[in-house]
């Protein structure tokens, strides 16, 4: 479950100011959406690892590389757009890190027990703490990580959304650009399979943020009645085969990570920066 969670904790970070930094930059619009879902999983992935938030591990390394990132497109940003500071504040400001990082990290467990993931206290802490150093590597201010407390986290990514302004047509694109990715990193070309995924991924969205907030994004109406429900039926009987058929179990369990695996497969992961703010015009980074 914490495969749609980890997708849906990334649309909602676009219904907030964040979106308007990566609309300028056209990061994740056209085929860059489905690189940018790439990186993130990759980075999800690999601070999770045993040891990977090491000084100079991979977690360690890729959470660096964000902050860097962060600081060369917020100077790209300020140099090549017309941002207006007084009215949004600094391009990809710390506040927004923080907001983020609530939401990768609390937010994303609430949405995967949602979605039906049972989560023991150990695990979840766990989890929080993982997020926890991986956000100050990047650049969230200290004192706003709560010492990777769940309930402090959740409540602070509730108000900040509180004082967002409503999602703009630049979060609309960068939402459905988001979802439109799903079905070619599912290696689904042909029209009936990219549909159904599409209508898969809409259904479950609007379901699990809402229709206001879906409808802010110009996620396409559908009927949600009963889909939760039907996920964490789905789930409780993956526990229960998993006890009494554990082959069968463990199939359920490896079909999922390899998902998640090839979801952050990279033809190349780079460490240099973007030397141009629209991302058609930069070297690749």
């Amino acid at each position: 479950m914490f495969i749609p969670a980890f997708f849906l904790v990334t649309v909602r970070n676009a219904a907030t100011l964040i979106a308007k930094s990566f609309f300028a930059s056209g990061r994740v619009m056209g085929g860059f959406g489905m690189r940018r879902i790439r990186q993130n999983t990759r980075h999800f992935i690999e601070i999770m690892m045993p040891g990977a938030l090491a000084r100079h591990g991979d977690g360690w390394k890729l959470s660096v590389r964000i902050r860097l990132v962060h600081a060369q497109l917020r100077q790209l940003i300020r140099n090549e757009s017309e941002w207006d500071e007084s009215v949004y504040g600094a391009p990809l400001n710390s506040a927004h890190i923080a907001l983020a990082s609530a939401n990768f990290s609390a937010t994303m467990l609430s949405h995967a027990e949602i979605l039906g993931a049972k989560l023991d206290d150990l695990t979840r802490n766990g989890f929080m703490q993982a997020w926890r150093y991986a956000s100050y590597l990047i650049g969230a201010p200290e004192h706003l990580l709560f010492e990777g407390d769940y309930e402090k986290n959740l409540e602070f990514a509730h108000i900040a959304t509180m004082c967002e302004p409503p999602p703009n047509e630049e979060s609309a694109a960068i939402a459905n650009a988001l979802i439109e990715a799903l079905p070619l990193i599912a290696g689904k070309t042909n029209f009936s399979d990219h549909d159904a995924i599409i209508k898969h991924v809409s259904r479950v969205s609007r379901a699990v943020l809402g229709d206001e907030l879906s409808d802010q994004l110009q996620i396409p109406k559908m009927q949600t009645k009963g889909l939760l429900q039907w996920m964490k039926w789905s789930r409780r009987v993956q526990g229960v085969t998993h006890r009494i058929a554990p082959t069968i179990g463990k199939k359920w369990q490896v079909n999922n990570f390899a998902f998640l695996l090839e979801a952050s497969m990279l033809e190349s992961l780079r460490y240099q920066l973007p030397d141009h703010l629209d991302t058609e015009v930069a070297t690749p980074w």
